[in-house]
């Protein structure tokens, strides 16, 4: 018998490469893990206000093996303690092929700069007197928003959370 003081043996690593290979089954590892590390990273780099999600039951919180099919739904509304966001998304009227997307939006601080960010960079809007905003040619697929206020250099960015258009 071998001390705790020991080397590792052959013996140790093949019962840890068994815990591993009964993890990796028994609980995957998400697939959107790092882009979920990127985007804490980012919001505590920024020390941004994270938005939230008014209705949880949008979200499928595991990877692509989820049996929950997200709800269709034609609007979204994010909260903060410093705004709120609500953004609606439909086919661009000047694309024929359905293959990019425009959000209408409005958010509770009007002049707020509305950051769209996509898997093919950022789009931004300021929005109007009333707080509408329309970001055309987005692709589908994932996006979140970065709300900020350009008039408010106290307001802090507020980040929602990432969804599918």
């Amino acid at each position: 018998m071998t001390s705790h003081t020991d080397a590792i043996d052959a013996r140790d690593l093949a019962n840890l490469g068994q815990v591993r290979d009964l993890f990796a089954h028994a609980d995957p590892v998400p697939g959107d893990l790092a882009e979920r590390i990127k985007f804490a990273i980012t919001v505590e780099a920024l020390h941004a206000e994270v938005a939230e999600l008014m209705d949880s039951a949008l979200l499928v919180t595991r990877g692509t093996d989820a049996k929950v099919e997200p709800t269709p739904t034609d609007s979204v509304t994010f909260t903060a303690a410093s705004v709120s966001l609500m953004v609606s998304a439909g086919p661009d009227d000047s694309d024929d092929t359905d293959d990019r997307v425009r959000v209408d939006g409005w958010v509770t601080v009007p002049g707020a700069q509305v950051e769209a960010v996509t898997t093919e960079g950022s789009s931004s809007v300021v929005s109007d007197a009333n707080g509408r905003f329309v970001l055309d040619d987005l692709p589908h697929g994932p996006v979140h928003f970065v709300v900020t206020d350009p008039g408010n250099e106290d307001m802090r960015p507020v980040i929602t959370p990432t969804i599918q258009i």
